[in-house]
């Protein structure tokens, strides 16, 4: 089974397969940089950018609003965990809250030694070969614990999430992490606002990782505007200015449900009843 596929590239990605091998959040500075940025594939067509997008009523009517994560310094990973639910949602048809603690374990064992909190790209090269479990299966603790491995039940319920990721789920990256590089270019800031058009949040790592879950211009603002944000930190919304964005954020990715699920779309004799 072939892993998620994964794009790198400065706006609205096409469909492509490269290898797990690209960019790190501002979460854990002591990891390696990650071994070189992907080829680019073709363009895609940009969706129009309205003045303002907020997804916040959408994830809270999905039962995902904002978790907290506590003393631990595990903000990509609560960010990436919120990317992976929010597009499994919409593959799906509804929601599952899925487990930080056990990515903490996956995006450790893709690093290769234990660590609380880690970059995005070793989250997600651990979700890409671990998968993940329901938050039910490995509960996130207050305190970190690196000998604590995930049952054998959590285990396999974390193998059939991976399965279906496979094909369902395609991870674009706007702004691939690179070393002592900040900031982001007219280009990748159309790019996250387009992809909030579109419904879908944006993962961004700056010193501290948020989800990104809309935006509002507004020229009394620095930069002209904000972004709204799910913090883990915090455990709720807030906001973050465009100007801080622009000058403080290092990498950038989110995660498209490729198609719905059979179960998630109407079958047709039900879309045909229900427009009689």
């Amino acid at each position: 089974m072939g892993g998620m596929r994964i794009t790198n590239r400065p706006a609205l990605a096409a469909a492509g397969t490269i290898a797990m091998t690209l960019a790190a959040a501002v979460a854990a500075p002591s990891d390696p940089p990650p071994a070189g940025d992907a080829a680019t594939p073709p363009a895609a067509t940009p969706v129009a950018i309205p003045a303002q997008v907020d997804l916040r009523e959408t994830l809270k009517s999905m039962g995902l609003p904002p978790r907290e994560q506590g003393a631990r310094g595990t903000c990509s990973i609560f960010t990436t965990c919120a990317s992976i639910e929010f597009a499994l949602a919409k593959y799906r048809g509804k929601a599952e809250r899925l487990s930080p603690e056990y990515l903490n374990w996956a995006a450790s064992q893709a690093l290769g030694r234990p660590s609380d909190g880690n970059f995005f790209h070793n989250a997600l090269a651990g979700f890409e070969t671990h998968g993940i479990c329901s938050d039910a299966a490995m509960p996130y603790q207050p305190t970190y614990d690196a000998s604590r491995v995930p049952s054998s039940a959590a285990a396999a319920e974390a193998a059939r999430v991976k399965k279906e990721a496979a094909s369902a789920l395609q991870v674009h990256w706007i702004i691939p992490w690179k070393p002592d590089r900040f900031g982001v270019g007219n280009a990748e800031f159309d790019a996250i606002k387009s992809v909030l058009a579109r419904g879908y949040p944006v993962a961004a790592g700056a010193g501290h990782s948020r989800l990104l879950v809309g935006y509002r211009d507004d020229a009394s603002k620095p930069g002209g505007g904000v972004f709204l944000t799910l913090d883990s930190g915090l455990g709720r919304f807030d906001e973050v200015t465009y100007e801080f964005v622009r000058k403080e954020v290092a990498d950038v990715f989110w995660i498209e449900a490729v198609t719905p699920s059979p179960a998630a779309a109407p079958s047709r004799e039900t879309t045909t009843r229900d427009a009689k």
